[in-house]
C-alpha cells in the first residue's frame, strides 16, 4: 500500500507539472502575439481553467473514457482555450455583439465555480451510488439465440437504411454530402414544424447505428461486424452529418473496435487528434461554394470562428442578466410537440436570444451553462451543474465499477452512446441536446429490450 500510495502521489505531482507547463507555453505565446488586447486577470482565470481541467483529462489512467473526462475536455477546450484566443484576437461571436473584459472575468469566475459544484457533486454521487443504472441477465447465452438475436438487428438496420434511402430518394447525394442541402436549401435536422424531420433524423436513420454498436458489443462473427457496418456506412456517412453526432455516432465503435484504447491515455490523445484535426476537415464538408467545397487551414485561428461562439454565448446572457425563470425549460421537456400543433412554442435559447437583442445573426449556440442561467441565474447554473454531475457519476460507475469496465455486455451501447452525445449535449442548444440524446438512448433501449427478450 504504501508504495502504491507514493507512485499515485508521483504520478499526480507528474500530470500536474506538465499540465503547469503546457498552460504557462500557451500564457507566454498569448503575450508575445500580436493582438487587440491583453489582461493579466483574464489570462490567469483561463490558465486556472485550464489547468484544472487538464488535471482532471490525464488523470484516472485506469478510466481511459469517461463521460467525466468528456465534460473536461469539452470545459478545456470551449470554455478555456477558445475564449482565451477569443478575448486576445478582440473576437466577435455572438452576432458582432461585443464582450466586456469584465464580463470575461465574471464568467471566468462562475466557471470555476461550477467546476467545484461539479467535482463535489460527482465525487460524493460516484461514492455514495449502490445500483447500476441496468440490472443484466448474467447467464450464458446459445449460440442459436445468438443467430436469432443477430438476424433481428440486422433486419432492423435492413429497415432502417431502407428507409434513408427512400427519404432521400429525391436527393440521393444528401447521403454522402452534408454540404449540398445549401444547393437544395434541404436540411432534415430543421423540418421542426411536423413529425416528420424529427422521427427521420432522431429515431429512424439512427437504427443502423444503434444496432450497429450492440452487434459489436456482444457478436462475435466479424463477417456479421462488417454487415452491420456498411449498413450503418450507408445511413450514417460520417461527412453527411454534423459533425458533433458524426462523433458521438462513430466515437463507440472505435472504442469497441480498438480495445487497446482502454487503457492509459490512449483515447484521450486519439480524441485530441479528432477535435484538433479531423473536426476541422469535416467542417470543410459543411458548405458547397463555386462548385466545390471550401478548404481552410488547420490552426490556433479556428477557435475564433463562430462553432466556438458556446463561451461568449454564455458570457453574453451573463452580461446582460438575461433570466426568464424556467421558461426556455419549456422548449426542452416538451421538444417532442411539433410547432404545427405548438405555434407559440419557444425557440432555441441561442436563437431567442439573439431574436429579443436584435443580434444580426441568430444560429447561435447555448451551451449548458448558458442554459442554466437563462432559467435561473447563478442558482440555475448550480442547480444545472448538480443534476448534470449526478447523472455522469451515475453513468460511470455502472460502466467502470459494476459492469468492470468491459464493453461486451449490454449496458455498453447505453455508455458509448451517452458518452459520445456528451460533447453534443454540452455544447447546446440543450432542446437539441436532450432531443437527440433521449431519442438515441430511447431507441437503445428498444434494441435492448429485444436483446432481452431473445437472449434470455
Amino acid at each position: 500500500m504504501p508504495k502504491l500510495y507514493k507512485y499515485n502521489a508521483l504520478r499526480s505531482i507528474f500530470i500536474f507539472f506538465n499540465a503547469f507547463i503546457f498552460v504557462m507555453a500557451i500564457y507566454a505565446i498569448m503575450i508575445a502575439s500580436p493582438g487587440k488586447y491583453k489582461s493579466d486577470a483574464v489570462y490567469l482565470s483561463n490558465a486556472a481553467i485550464i489547468i484544472y481541467s487538464l488535471l482532471h483529462i490525464l488523470s484516472n489512467e485506469n478510466k481511459a473514457y469517461s463521460a467525466k473526462k468528456i465534460f473536461y475536455l469539452f470545459i478545456f477546450f470551449f470554455m478555456g482555450i477558445a475564449p482565451l484566443m477569443q478575448f486576445k484576437m478582440g473576437t466577435e461571436t455572438v452576432g458582432g455583439y461585443k464582450i466586456s473584459e469584465d464580463t470575461y472575468i465574471i464568467t471566468n469566475l462562475i466557471t470555476l465555480l461550477m467546476l467545484f459544484i461539479y467535482d463535489l457533486t460527482y465525487n460524493y454521487s460516484y461514492k455514495h451510488i449502490n445500483k447500476p443504472i441496468l440490472t443484466l441477465d448474467k447467464t450464458p447465452v446459445s449460440v442459436k439465440k445468438i443467430k436469432k438475436w443477430r438476424a433481428i438487428l440486422l433486419g432492423i438496420s435492413i429497415v432502417s437504411v431502407a428507409y434513408t434511402i427512400f427519404y432521400f430518394r429525391n436527393n440521393l447525394y444528401l447521403l454522402i454530402f452534408r454540404g449540398l442541402s445549401d444547393i437544395v436549401g434541404y436540411d432534415v435536422s430543421q423540418k421542426s414544424g411536423n413529425f416528420t424531420g424529427p422521427l427521420f433524423d432522431c429515431i429512424i436513420r439512427p437504427l443502423s447505428v444503434v444496432c450497429c454498436i450492440n452487434y459489436w458489443a456482444i457478436g462475435k462473427s466479424k463477417t456479421y461486424k462488417f454487415y452491420f457496418f456498411i449498413l450503418m456506412l450507408i445511413s450514417c456517412f460520417p461527412i453527411s452529418l454534423a459533425r458533433l453526432r458524426t462523433a458521438a455516432y462513430y466515437m463507440p465503435l472505435l472504442i469497441l473496435a480498438f480495445p487497446k484504447i482502454r487503457y492509459n491515455n490512449r483515447f484521450i490523445f486519439l480524441f485530441l487528434i479528432g477535435f484538433l484535426v479531423i473536426f476541422p476537415l469535416l467542417n470543410n464538408f459543411r458548405t458547397w461554394s463555386n462548385g466545390s467545397f471550401e478548404f481552410s487551414n488547420v490552426d490556433f485561428n479556428m477557435f475564433c470562428n463562430m462553432n466556438y461562439d458556446s463561451y461568449q454565448s454564455f458570457a453574453f446572457v451573463v452580461q446582460n442578466g438575461i433570466i426568464t425563470y424556467g421558461r426556455q425549460l419549456l422548449v426542452v421537456l416538451f421538444f417532442w410537440i411539433p410547432r404545427s400543433i405548438w405555434p407559440d412554442k419557444p425557440y432555441m435559447s441561442g436563437r431567442w436570444v439573439a431574436h429579443e437583442h436584435d443580434l444580426w445573426f441568430d444560429q447561435i449556440s447555448m451551451n449548458y451553462f448558458g442554459e442554466g442561467f437563462i432559467n435561473g441565474g447563478i442558482l440555475g447554473v448550480i442547480v444545472f451543474t448538480i443534476f448534470l454531475a449526478f447523472i455522469t457519476a451515475k453513468f460511470d460507475k455502472s460502466y467502470w465499477v459494476f459492469y468492470k469496465g468491459s464493453p461486451n455486455n449490454l449496458f455498453a451501447p447505453f455508455f458509448l452512446l451517452f458518452i459520445g452525445m456528451y460533447f453534443f449535449f454540452m455544447r447546446g442548444d440543450l432542446m437539441y441536446g436532450t432531443q437527440y440524446t433521449i431519442c438515441l438512448l430511447g431507441t437503445n433501449f428498444l434494441i435492448y429490450k429485444i436483446s432481452r427478450h431473445y437472449l434470455k
